[in-house]
């Protein structure tokens, strides 16, 4: 049987608490495929100073390739934690891991995390019931990051269409949008954008929150806070949801993916 390596793949950040989040989930993958999940980054946290790590070094992927690849491991299992085909999945991954991997080491990733299963959405689902949201409530707005890539956009929207059919609601009671975009007309497709949309908000406003980790983003404070505090009508209240890896069902999602990817 082939010696394999897993490891849980995140986008990376320099916010310490993102890092430690993906290390306690791939804690939990780990217990639920009775087998060792690492957290590994595409970019960025191996800059995170180790002291606010526990004194645990942060690795990114190129890195754990060149180890992987000096031990007699001889499969190497990626589990992205992403929402959808990013191209850091498709192309950067697969493109570092041509460079730095040996000959005879083979590499599988797993599927990304929204599928036909539904399970993203149940979860992004009971998130926004967790916020206190009723039906009359006011305006969902489900807020991702803004990618360059629209067949990550297009995931955003798949899950918008599908969470608006299970509540019943109407586009204008869900709105799909991105917290920032690129410039140029190529990158409309993230349209709309969380400051132009919040002021239309009919009653409440809850952000739902198509984001995993914490960061500088979607954490305490971050970009999507500040951009409700500036661009939200004086008269608005509005809430967000809790990010996706705070979910517990995530964990078992995930270890699905793994089933999948290890039965192929």
């Amino acid at each position: 049987m082939a010696k394999t390596q897993i490891i849980l793949v995140d986008n990376g950040s320099l916010e310490a608490e993102s890092t430690l989040q993906c290390r306690r989930l791939a804690h939990e993958v780990s217990k639920l495929i009775n087998q060792e999940v690492k957290a590994v980054s595409v970019l960025h946290s191996h800059k995170i100073d180790p002291a606010r790590l526990q004194n645990i070094p942060a690795k990114i992927f190129a890195e754990e390739v060149k180890e992987v690849s000096q031990s007699d491991i001889s499969q190497l299992i990626v589990l992205p934690l992403f929402i959808g085909p990013s191209r850091a999945i498709t192309e950067y991954i697969p493109e570092q891991f041509q460079i730095h991997a040996r000959r005879n080491l083979q590499l599988k990733i797993a599927p990304t995390l929204y599928g036909a299963d539904g399970r993203l959405r149940k979860i992004l689902i009971d998130q926004l019931f967790e916020t206190g949201w009723q039906s009359s409530a006011g305006t969902v707005y489900l807020c991702d990051h803004g990618s360059p890539a629209p067949e990550v956009t297009a995931v955003r929207d798949a899950l918008a269409r599908e969470i608006r059919e299970e509540l019943r609601l109407s586009p204008s009671q869900l709105i799909a949008c991105s917290m920032e975009r690129r410039e140029g007309p190529e990158y409309a497709f993230n349209e709309p954008l969380l400051e132009s949309v919040l002021p239309q908000a009919q009653g409440k406003a809850t952000i739902l929150m198509q984001f995993l980790l914490p960061g500088r983003h979607a954490g305490l404070g971050g970009d999507v806070e500040e951009i409700c505090k500036k661009f939200a009508p004086p008269n608005l209240k509005w809430k967000r949801s809790k990010l996706i890896s705070e979910h517990p069902a995530l964990a078992t999602l995930i270890a699905q993916r793994y089933r999948e990817v290890n039965a192929a």
